[in-house]
């Protein structure tokens, strides 16, 4: 297998070098300026968007940047307390171009000052991952937890081929916090399959924060968090938007999304709107040999915003309705105890194979409604205050192989109402010192309806926090507290007195975080942190006992779950130039008390059928790795890239690993620019190469199947985008799993019953106007 790949990543670089031989030698100088005083603006700094350019001015600010190839590019200058200035240019001979920035307080940017404030919530020392607007653009289509695994790091625990949910540096589920515009993601707390209820197509871009964020973001962030953040809205009277389209197939998967954004002039000056609408819609998935009967999905999105925004002082209120139904695999049923041993053990599925857009039962349905209403405030002399506040309707139904609650009914219902509340104060610059202090707010209220698996509950919490920071010439230190306390009452009935009791518990902790920043030059960085965060045990770990039909599991809870402790260090290296950009990232995270689920070996016969049980238990453990992301120009149009990221973890209760840790993962690759025709732009073809190894690192005897072995997967993709008058239209044409190989993931909870994907071919089309 080794050979052949071989073989295909020289055939395909081979041509595309002697294709490449054209230099790209423009280069783009000039200076930055304070618009009022003229005075030049030491270390602003200076970017092409969709390309990895950029430079610092130096201490007069002036500044250079080399190997432009002829053509169009949008260039933004930033820098701190100044009003972001963006040029279109055209590039046909070496140019020179100053800008002239305005302070922010005699003309306020939004967009500039919520990007700005963006980065001051986050701790700066932390490792973060991110993906742009521009490699958003060529992989939409896919989950949320798909798209996010292009991070080294990041990973992705999946239930079948529809359900995916993102998983950093090997934790998953209620360790890892997404915020959806600003909003704390509440629908993930009945078990660990349960995808996030968020359209990937609203995104412009996708953060990763990895390791324990505990003090900005509140408890639970022992894994990381993941910021979905949309496009800002519009400043400029008028109306603009875009179209995606997307067709695959594998699934015969078919998405279209569109957003509309506008502002008012004159009377209504600084009130602004978006609407934005999503519908996919797929059949039954292929692996590389057969269908998979039952595996389509439907899915229709919508949100809209309207926001208000002046110098001093705006708001928004955000609307946004998430509805989806998912089929499950009918592989996954057994009647009897001997049918489920037997679809585990055997290596092809005996479900009939052929594809339908058709969704029978088992299935389910998943519907998430999400009001947000925000504002912030300038004081004359600096500092800002910020609320959001939101609301959240989860309602979730599985729907049983077999009726038993009626033809229409589900077999389970499950209605999560939360309410969240942040408010943030965000100091002026006061010499070297700046940070921030706030507090959070949630209150939550479940109710469930025919089969058990948790209970109702009430679930109130709220915490306070404090970040500051320190920063002079090359040097940033950065230090937080924060104290967070849940309260948590389960109303549930006694199993010998048939009586409902009410047991309620309460949970504290303080966090602390301390790091450090050194810039040695300006293409060297070197960054430390620790910090500690916490994980109050959720209602699923405590009082799980049923069926969970979308995870083909009996899941049973633990009563006597105590909060778990992290303690997260983590460091990195940033190196990068104009043609080397290296990212090293090392972290070891030891997680007291630390909870999962895990396989009891044995098998449970319900009226439902018979189901692999898995129990919550608390170990001791740790988890230490390291993440590299690794480019090199090596011509002016041929980029290689190299991601590797490597995990291990062990259970230091017993001496022994863990079991669903994610195995070690490499990719390799490279991206040829194309160059421009007329009116085709922006061209290019790349390939890679990922090989996930076999997870070796397993106690002996601790699972329903083995690991199953590694695999490699041959991935392409091709674009270019399209100038038609005054419009833009991109292309993409991508493949995955291009060799269509045969494989089992072991973060898939399916695997015990059947493969995972075969190819997947995927067009996107991408429409500005």
């Amino acid at each position: 297998m080794l050979g052949v790949v071989r073989i295909f990543v020289l055939l395909a670089l081979l041509p595309l070098i002697s294709f490449g031989q054209k230099e790209c030698t423009l280069t783009l100088s000039g200076r930055v300026y304070d618009a009022a005083t003229k005075s030049g603006l030491p270390l602003a700094t200076i970017y092409v968007i969709g390309e990895r350019k950029g430079a610092e001015a130096d201490e007069n600010g002036s500044f250079k940047i080399n190997s432009f190839c002829p053509g169009s590019y949008k260039v933004v200058c930033a820098f701190v307390s100044y009003k972001a200035d963006t040029l279109q240019i055209e590039l046909s001979n070496n140019s020179i171009h100053d800008f002239f920035l305005t302070p922010i307080a005699s003309e306020m940017n939004e967009v500039v000052v919520t990007a700005d404030r963006e980065k001051e919530h986050v701790i700066a020392t932390q490792l973060t991952g991110q993906i742009n607007e521009t490699d958003l653009a060529r992989i939409r289509g896919s989950t949320l937890g798909e798209t996010l695994k292009q991070i080294p790091g990041v990973y992705s625990l999946q239930t079948g081929p529809t359900i995916s949910k993102p998983v950093i540096h090997g934790l998953y589920s209620n360790r890892v916090l997404i915020l959806n515009n600003g909003v704390r993601l509440e629908g993930q707390q009945w078990g660990n399959e349960h995808a996030p209820e968020i359209d990937p197509f609203i995104a412009t871009r996708l953060s990763v924060i990895k390791g324990a964020a505990s003090i900005r973001y509140g408890s639970d962030a022992i894994g990381g968090v993941i910021l979905v953040d949309p496009p800002s809205l519009r400043r400029n009277p008028g109306i603009n938007g875009e179209m995606n389209l997307v067709g695959a197939t594998n699934g015969r998967m078919g998405a279209i999304s569109g957003i509309l954004n506008g502002a008012f002039d004159k009377r209504l000056k600084g009130l602004s709107w978006r609407a934005q609408g999503t519908f996919r819609r797929g059949g039954n998935a292929r692996t590389s040999n057969y269908f998979l009967e039952n595996t389509g999905f439907s899915e229709t999105n919508f949100s809209s915003t309207i926001g208000y925004k002046k110098e001093r002082f705006g708001g928004e209120i955000y609307f946004s309705q998430f509805d989806t139904k998912l089929g499950i695999f009918t592989g996954t049923h057994a009647e009897t105890l001997a049918d489920v041993i037997a679809a585990i053990q055997r290596p092809t599925p005996i479900t009939p194979s052929y594809f339908s857009y058709s969704i029978d039962r088992p299935y389910q349905t998943v519907k998430h409604d999400m009001v947000k209403i925000s504002a912030y405030y300038t004081a004359p002399r600096g500092g800002r205050l910020d609320f959001v506040g939101a609301r959240q309707q989860n309602e979730r139904s599985e729907y049983d192989y077999v009726p038993l609650s009626g033809a229409l009914n589900p077999e389970l219902f499950l209605r999560i109402i939360s309410h969240t509340a942040d408010l943030i104060w965000t100091q002026r610059n006061v010499g070297h010192f700046s940070g921030n202090v706030g507090g959070s707010f949630i209150t939550q209220g479940n109710v469930r309806e025919f089969q058990f698996l948790i209970p109702n509950f009430r679930n109130y919490g709220g915490g306070v926090f404090v970040i500051e920071k320190w920063t002079k010439d090359k040097l940033t230190i950065e230090a937080g507290a924060r104290f967070d306390y849940r309260w948590l009452r389960v109303y549930t009935l006694d199993s010998n007195t048939v009586k409902e009791i009410t047991p309620t518990y309460h949970f504290s902790n303080p966090v602390g975080t301390v790091g450090a920043s050194y810039r040695v030059n300006d293409r060297f960085t070197i960054t430390g942190n620790f910090g500690t965060a916490w994980k109050a045990p959720t209602v699923n770990e405590l009082f799980s006992y049923g069926v969970h039909q979308s995870a083909a599991s009996f899941e049973i809870g633990n009563k006597d779950l105590v909060p778990e402790q992290s303690y997260n260090l983590t460091a990195s290296l940033l190196y990068d130039n104009s043609r080397v950009h290296l990212q090293l990232e090392g972290y070891s995270n030891v997680i007291n008390h630390y909870t999962f689920l895990k396989p009891a070996l044995q098998y449970i016969h319900t009226i439902r059928g018979a189901f692999p049980a898995f129990t919550y238990t608390q170990v001791n453990a740790t988890y230490r790795g390291a993440d590299a992301n690794l480019s090199y120009n090596l011509t002016p149009k041929l980029s290689l890239f190299s991601k590797t990221a490597l995990l291990f973890a062990y259970n230091e209760t017993l001496h022994d690993y863990l079991v669903l840790v994610p195995p070690q993962r490499f990719e390799n690759g490279f991206k040829f620019e194309l160059g421009k025709w007329g009116n085709v732009s922006e061209c290019y073809f790349s390939a890679s190469h990922m090989y996930v190894a076999r997870q070796n690192r397993v106690p002996p005897n601790s699972d329903y199947a083995p690991p199953p072995p590694g695999y490699y997967l041959i991935n392409a993709t091709i674009g270019c985008n399209v100038h038609v008058a005054k419009q833009t239209v991109s292309f993409n044409l991508g493949a995955t799993n291009l060799l269509n190989a045969a494989y089992r993931d072991y973060l898939n909870r399916f695997r015990y019953f059947c493969d995972d994907l075969g190819r997947n071919i995927t067009l996107r089309m991408r429409i500005l106007f």
